[in-house]
């Protein structure tokens, strides 16, 4: 017997993925999955195995082949952070997919508010 362990993260700045649970497929049936450490035991064999999160459509998809040997297979499971990449699935730990696009938001967004920030102090400054 073999048993497949994915431990399925996602990265506390996508937090509401939480409101969605993964979809595991080995040769097209669903295994029941969660966020989370996921034990699956499986009898030895060739698999193909895809993982994605359910939201407006699959989002993170990763799939290929997945060689079962007799033993314990460890795996983890990242969904990106920005919706069109793909997951990263391998051993632990996997890189976030997305992440340069999430750091360039997340500097737009700062500029923006330190640009409004810079206004306001000069509209106090020129009305008083």
């Amino acid at each position: 017997m073999a048993m497949l362990v994915i431990d399925m993260k996602y990265h506390w700045s996508a937090f509401m993925l939480a409101l969605f649970t993964p979809v595991l497929l080995l040769n097209g049936h669903a295994v029941p999955v969660r966020w989370g450490r996921n034990e699956i035991p499986l009898a030895p064999g060739q698999y193909h195995l895809r993982i994605h999160v359910p939201y407006l459509f699959p989002f993170g998809v990763v799939e290929g082949p997945l060689r079962m040997a007799p033993g314990r297979l460890d795996l983890e499971y990242r969904a990106p952070l920005a919706v069109f990449f793909s997951g990263a699935l391998g051993p632990a730990p996997q890189k976030w997919n997305g992440m340069v696009v999430q750091l360039v938001l997340l500097g737009i967004l700062v500029a923006m508010l330190l640009f409004v920030l810079l206004i306001v102090v000069f509209a106090v400054v020129a009305a008083s």
